[in-house]
């Protein structure tokens, strides 16, 4: 995350904070690996204009969003998840469960 504000322009946390409407501690705490909901992460991932894979499972790279889908298919083989720390796998696996939840619901029957 820090990487992603430094090239996005953005030097201070309380710059963030303000985009995102939350404190300063909250973008404190994510940067030192605390959870953070899906819908956080999904604003974050919009304010830096960053990949969600790359924001949450740490997988090709920031910008990966934008990548053509040949790009796409050759970032596929990032980091296992058991190769995390404790606190970001448990986040990971919470908001990847809060999304199958979403789509779930959401999905055209």
């Amino acid at each position: 995350m820090q990487s992603a504000m430094i090239a996005r322009g953005i030097r201070k946390q309380i710059v963030l904070a303000s985009h995102l409407g939350v404190n300063e501690s909250a973008v404190s705490r994510w940067q030192q690996g605390a959870g953070l909901s899906l819908d956080h992460a999904t604003k974050l991932c919009e304010a830096l204009d960053i990949s969600l894979d790359w924001l949450i499972l740490g997988r090709g790279h920031m910008d990966q969003h934008h990548a053509t889908d040949s790009e796409k298919i050759a970032d596929d083989a990032g980091p296992s998840i058991e190769l995390l720390p404790i606190s970001i796998a448990n986040s990971m696996r919470f908001l990847i469960g809060a999304i199958v939840e979403v789509l779930a619901t959401t999905a055209p029957k």
